[in-house]
């Protein structure tokens, strides 16, 4: 009972704030509404209104105070100030806290149904990097730059991931909680680094340069210290059903990126500023990370409960049941107003929001466990011994093998055809004329990327024996092939088959990933391997976004700011079909090595032959 009422007092600090800003927000449309203008008009995120403007007499206090406020630097710095005293005051005088509640927690199912519903809302919060394709047209027309510059502003978000390694061993060293909670407050202050450079007056250069940075560290704080490390944990904390919980967590991935891009084209787009997003999705992370981090730890995997309990196996359906609702409600909401069929309203967006944050009403079904609470002193041994004692082979032995580098080209390909699609794919279907359709591409991605996740996850577990995850390895590379091909033919029927093929490929392949990587090296340096592969996203974000799409794009623009036709990506989806056809080859000899032995029972094997000759 302690360790539950601690976890909703956790809840309670940041649902408190963002109810409060939930009612800010939704005020604000409501005044916009009743006056027939936009909340940019009124000053909530510009400048402010004489009172003698309004039709509604302003009797209320808060009322004014919404009206009159706009944000402005200041604003951004003391997101920034905020956070970085919350994580001053986690990393000094909280460390000591945490290490004790983890050496009491309870390790029965209901801790775990914790650890999964809020590694969940911490890949909410990641995915909003994944949406930045829905608005970098008006982050370039808001910073006055050129298509490339925009271009390498949203490469850097996957720049950071060079060091990727470094996530990793912190996770090693120090467990999830740190990773967390530091790559929580990497993303906010990200964000608020874009939004300086949006309403500042500094120079261009400096703009720039300041949301270069704060990409960079957006994007380093999604992938490698949220996404990658709460998928980690949730891997080591479920060995027999890896690829099940770890699709599941790839899936919200998926969603939340469709769901933040919706957010912008039905909430922010027509009614707020582009620097009013940047707002919200600088809070959004702070706020989840203080809910999140009293579940955030590496739990035994001696776990004797089971999901066919009683209840359980309702649970994880409905988990499923609702993020399928919500990839459909995008892509029904993304459809609509590409079609013109549809108009923005904050209904819709607020409607795919009660979507997603809904499995947590599943954790007020949980009782807690009594399992564990007795006899502190064992529990805290093997509580402790879950993050060191561990089997594998060490990371040094890894990457001097063949098989870590054929891994890598495969992500290599993967990644890079992934991010070229779906962070540009604004700026494709405006060359080709379709710009409407962005939100829709985007929602399709989310939809054909969640299902795959979901799908692959539970059937490389039920059919493992037959369809092994290098098989499915095999199977993403070839769809991202294919994905990449029908691009290339730039019509829309063509761009948005190839999103969806690109979706089942990039949610198979981050799927199988991790449970495959412990598969074949063991989770004695589990997190630093896992950071090293995540590693190829930053060559491939730097020679595929900043330097292949551009210098196409600029060539075939002839001069001109804006590039209309099929010329402006064609060559470049042509040469990443080529590009993935390699990182075909290289998953299908992957593949073969390891149909026999993997490199942790080879090297095992060799260790005892050498050690039996000497």
């Amino acid at each position: 009972w302690p360790n539950k009422t601690h976890r909703i007092v956790h809840i309670m600090r940041g649902g408190i704030v963002l109810v409060a800003l939930a009612a800010l927000l939704l005020g604000c449309v409501g005044l916009a509404t009743a006056d027939n203008a936009t909340c940019e008009d009124a000053s909530l995120l510009q400048t402010p209104r004489k009172s003698s403007e309004f039709s509604l007499p302003l009797n209320l206090t808060l009322v004014d105070g919404i009206r009159k406020h706009r944000i402005t630097t200041e604003t951004f710095l003391g997101m920034v100030a905020a956070v970085l005293i919350f994580l001053t005051w986690e990393f000094f005088w909280g460390s000591a806290k945490y290490h004790e509640e983890a050496l009491t927690a309870p390790r029965g199912l209901p801790d775990r149904w914790w650890l999964v519903i809020m590694s969940a809302m911490i890949q909410v919060v990641s995915g909003s990097v994944y949406a930045m394709g829905a608005w970098q047209n008006d982050l370039r027309d808001s910073l006055q730059i050129s298509m490339t510059s925009a271009t390498i502003i949203g490469a850097m978000a996957f720049t950071g991931n060079i060091a990727g390694f470094l996530g990793g061993m912190l996770f090693d060293r120090s467990g999830p909680r740190a990773a967390v909670c530091l790559g929580c407050c990497c993303l906010s202050i990200g964000y608020c680094l874009i939004g300086i450079a949006l309403v500042s007056s500094l120079a261009k250069d400096i703009k720039i340069l300041l949301a270069g940075v704060g990409s960079l560290l957006a994007g380093y704080a999604s992938a490698s210290l949220l996404d990658n490390i709460t998928c980690l944990a949730c891997a080591i904390s479920f060995p027999q059903n890896q690829a099940a919980v770890v699709g599941y967590l790839k899936a919200v991935l998926a969603t939340a990126g469709g769901l933040w891009a919706l957010l912008w084209v039905q909430l922010f787009q027509e009614r707020f500023s582009l620097a009013s997003f940047m707002a919200i999705s600088a809070i959004a992370p702070f706020l989840v990370g203080i809910m999140s981090l009293s579940s955030m730890k590496v739990l035994p995997p001696q776990s004797t409960e089971s999901l066919k309990e009683r209840g359980e196996i309702a649970r994880a359906v409905s988990l499923i049941f609702l993020l399928i609702a919500l990839t459909c409600f995008d892509v029904w909401a993304g459809y609509d107003y590409a079609n013109g069929m549809g108009v923005s309203g904050w209904m819709t967006g607020s409607v795919a929001l009660v979507l997603q944050m809904s499995p947590l009403l599943l954790l007020v079904t949980l009782k807690e466990s009594v399992q564990g609470s007795a006899g502190s002193a064992g529990s805290a041994s093997e509580t402790t011994g879950s993050l060191q004692n561990r089997n594998g082979i060490t990371f040094q032995a890894a990457f001097k093998g063949i098989d870590f580098w054929l891994l890598w080209v495969c992500q290599f390909a993967v990644f890079g055809a992934g991010v070229a699609t779906n962070q540009n794919l604004a700026l494709i279907l405006e060359a080709t004329g379709h710009s409407s359709a962005s939100s829709l591409g985007v929602a399709l991605f989310a939809l054909t990327s969640a299902i795959s996740r979901v799908a692959v996850g539970i059937l490389s577990e039920k059919y493992d024996a037959y369809f092994t995850r290098f098989h499915w390895m095999t199977a993403s590379s070839f769809l991202a092939m294919m994905g990449q091909f029908l691009v290339c033919l730039m019509d829309l029927t063509g761009i948005m088959a190839g999103t969806c093929l690109m979706g089942l490929s990039f949610g198979s392949f981050y799927t199988v990933q991790v449970p495959l990587m412990n598969e074949m090296y063991g989770n004695l340096e589990f997190g630093k391997m896992m950071g090293a592969q995540m590693s190829c996203q930053a060559p491939a974000a730097l020679l595929i976004v900043c330097h292949l799409l551009p210098a196409v794009y600029r060539n075939a623009a002839g001069g001109k700011e804006l590039c209309e036709g099929r010329g402006c990506f064609q060559t470049s989806f042509l040469l990443l079909t080529v590009l993935n056809a390699v990182g075909l080859a290289a998953a299908v000899v992957l593949q073969v090595r390891n149909s026999d032995s993997l490199p942790v029972t080879r090297l095992n094997e060799a260790r005892s032959s050498k050690g039996f000759s000497s």
